[in-house]
């Protein structure tokens, strides 16, 4: 029983870097603000690699707002270590890199944005839905 476990397991976390190439649902990331407002990273599905974040204003109590982002999801190969990363741009030109853990659901960016005049951190957290 366990080696069938560990064997299934296993085959999960192998596959991870395969299936994070392609993302066939929407998903979504959260984070904060430099206020401590919600910030929440919404990816639509492929073939569209377009998204929005979304600031809650729940913290502040202000008017939630939107701003639109493109992104892709860079390949990592079977033979190099590596973790799953987005990589977004805003309509501002900037942009963003997020580097995922594949044994968890945590994400790190690789340096702060600001869109809209706010900043953002740079710990990201997946949400399943």
């Amino acid at each position: 029983m366990f080696r069938r476990c560990f064997c299934a397991l296993f085959a999960l976390l192998t596959c991870w870097p395969a299936f994070a190439a392609h993302v066939d649902q929407a998903f979504s990331m959260t984070g904060l603000t430099h206020e401590g407002d919600t910030a929440v990273l919404r990816f639509d599905p492929a073939p569209s690699a377009t998204g929005k974040l979304v600031i809650l204003g729940d913290r502040t109590h202000s008017e939630a707002r939107t701003v639109a982002f493109s992104y892709r999801v860079l390949p990592v190969t079977p033979h190099a270590p590596g973790n799953p990363t987005l990589e977004m741009r805003f309509a501002d030109k900037q942009s963003l890199t997020i580097f995922c853990d594949p044994l968890s659901d945590n994400c790190r960016s690789t340096d702060f944005v600001t869109e809209d005049a706010i900043t953002f951190s740079l710990l990201w957290r997946i949400e399943r839905h």
